[in-house]
Parts: C-alpha cells; structure tokens; sequence
C-alpha cells in the first residue's frame, strides 16, 4: 500500500502548481483497518510512513521540485519527537499538515501535524536534510543549488529546547 500512496503523492505532487517553501503542504489519507490499523487504532509505524510520504510531498511540490529532480535528492530524517493526544481511528479521514520552520547551518526542521474533524490527533518535529547522490547536503547547498540564498525564519520558540537538545549530540 506504501508504494500506491508513494506514486499517487510522487503524481499529484507533478501535477500541481509548486508552492513556497513556507506554505502549508497538505495530505489526506482514510486509515485503512488491517493495513493501516489493527482493528480499532493506527498503527505506531503508520505515523512515520504518513510523515515520510508528506516530506516526499514537501520536497516534489515546492520549490525544491525541479532541482531536486535533476539531482534525484530525497529527504533523510535525522531526529524526531511526536506528541500524540487523541488516537485515529480505523476508516477516520486524516489531514497531515507539513510545514517548513526554520533551518540553520546543518538541518532543516518541519513540523507534521495530524487532523481529524478539525482536532489535533498527534504533533511531530522532524529534523532532516536532503540527501544527493554525492552525500548529505547542508541547506546553505540545497539553496545554492536552487540558485538562491534565504535566511531562515526564527526558530519557534516551542521547538528551541528540542532543537538545542538535539545539536548538542
């Protein structure tokens, strides 16, 4: 089922206009019973496969998208942290909303957060980067290759404690 939904994102991702990398990038998926489910919840791992498949989302459908194409890059996640405050349940439609935070000298650092009805079902800070067939790219690289430079946004001051937490390492 991972490859089905891996194509329909990789497609609809071509398909669509490009946004800015700040925007909001939204998937829908049905968690569906005995793949996605047991019986009754979503599985554990199901979190991570909805999140890999929404940076997949991210990197294809703003404007890393040609350049990452050309250079065949993939999103790497180096570290996360998920809250979960409400369980999905089998047959829910979930709404997964990545955002792009902040990035410094190393790493990038979206947010995923999980909806159903409205309501806030988990909440994930990811620390990533992108990664090219020559090796690891620092964001300083990804935007010189776009041809660009950015500053980054602030740091948000609800991840800075996660953030430092994990640079320390």
């Amino acid at each position: 089922m991972y490859r089905l939904r891996f194509a329909f994102v990789l497609l609809k991702s071509l398909l669509t206009r490009k946004k800015a990398l700040l925007d909001n990038f939204e998937l829908q998926f049905i968690a569906l019973p005995l793949i996605d489910t047991d019986f009754t919840r979503l599985f554990t791992q199901t979190y991570s496969l909805y999140m890999g498949l929404a940076r997949w989302n991210f990197l294809f459908n703003s404007e890393f998208r040609t350049v990452a194409l050309k250079k065949a890059w993939v999103p790497v996640t180096t570290a996360e942290t998920i809250t979960y405050r409400k369980s999905i349940k089998a047959f829910d439609r979930v709404s997964l909303i990545t955002r792009l935070l902040y990035w410094n000298d190393h790493r990038f650092y979206l947010e995923h957060v999980f909806y159903v009805k409205g309501k806030v079902c988990a909440h994930t800070y990811i620390e990533g980067l992108v990664r090219s067939p020559q090796g690891h790219l620092k964001p300083n690289e990804v935007f010189k290759a776009l041809g660009v430079t950015r500053e980054s946004p602030a740091i948000p001051e609800k991840m800075q404690g996660w953030v430092n937490s994990i640079s320390s390492k």
